[in-house]
């Protein structure tokens, strides 16, 4: 089990998120903690950082990210990232445009973010969120055993 101190963001309003540093293909990377994106997203001006453009790939799935002028997103081949102690490797990460939601963090004299950690690799990794600790407590990468299913389970 590993533990990861995450940022909490600026937020007059009384709103609460919190920021995850990782490691993309040997860069710092800062992500969004968001337990309501389903996979874990770069952001399409930030991927270059960490990616070649050669690793994009069309993807033919609709992006839903709330507030993005895009309705495609791009998948890219992630060699390495470092989430504290878990090493993820050759990771398929989707990209989406997250420029809105980085002109509002700024907007409230918070950092931009790289990206979204979300539920995929919170859950493969059985991740917990400490709130009054601001901690990310992560046990080892765990990859699905069953092909994914559409549909909801209750």
């Amino acid at each position: 089990m590993t533990s990861l101190n995450l940022i909490q963001l600026n937020y007059a309003s009384g709103g609460y998120n919190l920021l995850a540093r990782v490691i993309i293909n040997d860069k710092p990377a800062l992500l969004l903690v968001d337990t309501s994106s389903p996979t874990t997203m770069i952001d399409n001006d930030h991927l270059q950082k960490f990616v070649t453009q050669t690793e994009l790939k069309r993807s033919s799935r609709k992006n839903l990210a709330p507030g993005s002028p895009s309705i495609y997103s791009y998948v890219a081949s992630i060699e390495r990232m470092e989430i504290g102690s878990v090493i993820i490797s050759n990771y398929k990460a989707s990209s989406t445009d997250l420029s809105a939601l980085n002109r509002s963090l700024r907007g409230m004299g918070n950092p931009q973010i790289d990206g979204l950690l979300g539920c995929d690799l919170l859950r493969h990794c059985k991740a917990t969120i400490n709130f009054e600790k601001r901690c990310l407590e992560l046990g080892a990468l765990e990859e699905p055993t069953e092909p994914l299913k559409n549909e909801v389970i209750e």
